[in-house]
């Protein structure tokens, strides 16, 4: 029990058995510390070394024998309250490094048709809150079943409304009027030549997410970040406004 409880209070197994060795004995020879404690002479000494070190024990000299005595136990008090002391000053600095971590966007890439589905999976995580996404032509690779009769209707279900910003196509028009039909979502269109080259769908979404899906190298992107979030946010709300509602 005594072991034990030098080891919740800082020390390391065998400084434990040592020094509760030394205690019980009143002052002690390599030998009979040896003996009590169980442990290989050879082991011993470095222990001692340590002990003394942290100013649990001190030695003496009987003619060529060295003597081991252990000191007042309250220095393990004494050692705690001082590594207190610096873990306090710390402190600041620690949080300030935790603070810069938090401040850093968490990125996560997720690969395949699994890893695309991930990134729509994600928002229905998030309730009571609106997805805003630009997206060049609808729901390519995932297929109808998964798209209308799982995604759209457990968005519906947890009443997650949506906006999306789309390019001005025939195939684009029928599609929104659809969703418009069967879901929480309003849509709104732009020349179809300013989407050149724009092979990307981008969900703004959670509070703090960005969904980055590319279908054509099955490839799910998840941003998490306030900023980016904002300012992206802010590009999609400027373009909304500027379009008709039509």
């Amino acid at each position: 029990m005594i072991i034990q409880k030098l080891i919740n209070a800082g020390l390391e197994e065998k400084e434990a058995a040592v020094y509760a060795a030394i205690l019980e004995l009143g002052e002690a020879t390599i030998a009979k510390i040896t003996k009590k404690a169980a442990i290989k002479r050879s082991t011993v000494y470095d222990v001692l070394e340590s002990l003394k070190k942290k100013g649990l024990i001190s030695q003496t000299n009987r003619g060529k024998r060295p003597i081991f005595l252990a000191e007042n136990p309250k220095k393990l008090v004494d050692a705690l309250d001082e590594k207190k002391r610096q873990l306090e000053e710390t402190m600041p600095e620690i949080l300030s490094l935790m603070n810069l971590l938090d401040k850093k966007p968490r990125i996560r890439y997720f690969e395949g048709l699994a890893g695309v589905k991930e990134v729509f999976e994600d928002t229905l995580r998030h309730t009571d809150q609106e997805i805003l996404t630009w997206f060049p032509y609808p729901y390519i690779n995932l297929g109808e079943d998964y798209f209308w009769k799982h995604y759209i209707a457990e968005r519906i279900k947890k009443k997650i409304w949506a906006r999306a910003i789309v390019p001005d196509t025939e195939e684009n028009r029928k599609f929104a009027g659809d969703i418009q039909e069967k879901a929480l979502t309003k849509t709104r269109f732009v020349a179809d030549n300013a989407f050149s080259g724009f092979d990307l769908e981008i969900k703004i979404y959670g509070k703090s997410k960005l969904g980055i899906i590319s279908y054509k190298e099955d490839l799910g992107i998840i941003i998490e970040s306030e900023k980016i979030y904002a300012g992206m946010k802010a590009i999609f709300e400027g373009m909304w406004n500027m379009l008709p509602e039509k």
